[in-house]
């Protein structure tokens, strides 16, 4: 769901339409990527305020570690705050008790951030799913967990599109962490 300030989940009849129209976009290669000079720590505390709703409903804490080095990089300031919203939603979302923890710092000209919590975590076999398009892992009649099923599929072919990569590792019953990597100052990126 494109994030566009405030929080995305009040006023919204249908956010799934908004998935939706992304995926599509995005498959189709039509999604505008603009590449820009922006805070990506006063990007991170913009999501993170807005999740901390949710957060404070389930009385979760929400850990922000950003090292000292991480500042301004170039890249499409909208499609982070959408990658970053979508991946600290759902840690949210999955987890009932114990934390969320994001942790943002640059290497060697990469942007590293990883987004990890102690939820329920996600069966071994079920990982190669998990970046699919309308593939939700909760399914069935015990379903407890809302969604369309695209936020980490627009999650992927997002950083992908930034010139990244994201991963996952998890355990089950015990937590996930999702990184991406992105580089810091792209060549030659649209």
């Amino acid at each position: 769901m494109p994030f566009r300030g405030g929080n995305p989940f009040i006023g919204k009849k249908s956010p799934s339409i908004n998935d939706v129209l992304d995926i599509s976009k995005i498959e189709a290669g039509q999604i505008e990527i603009a590449n820009a000079p922006f805070d990506l720590s006063e990007s991170i505390r913009k999501v993170v305020q807005t999740v901390a709703p949710l957060a404070t409903k389930k009385r979760l804490p929400v850990l922000v570690r950003i090292a000292p080095d991480t500042g301004r990089i170039t890249s499409d300031r909208r499609r982070i705050e959408q990658i970053l919203l979508n991946l600290l939603s759902n840690a949210i979302k999955f987890t009932e008790q114990g934390g969320v923890t994001l942790t943002a710092k640059t290497l060697a000209g990469v942007l590293r951030v990883s987004v990890a919590d102690t939820g329920i975590g996600i069966k071994p076999e079920d990982l190669a799913r998990l970046f699919q398009p309308f593939r939700q892992l909760d399914t069935g009649l015990t379903r407890q967990h809302e969604g369309t099923g695209l936020g980490l599929a627009i999650c992927k072919r997002l950083v992908e599109r930034l010139g990244g990569t994201i991963t996952v590792e998890s355990e089950l019953g015990k937590g996930s962490t999702f990184q991406f990597t992105l580089p810091i100052h792209p060549e030659g990126r649209p």
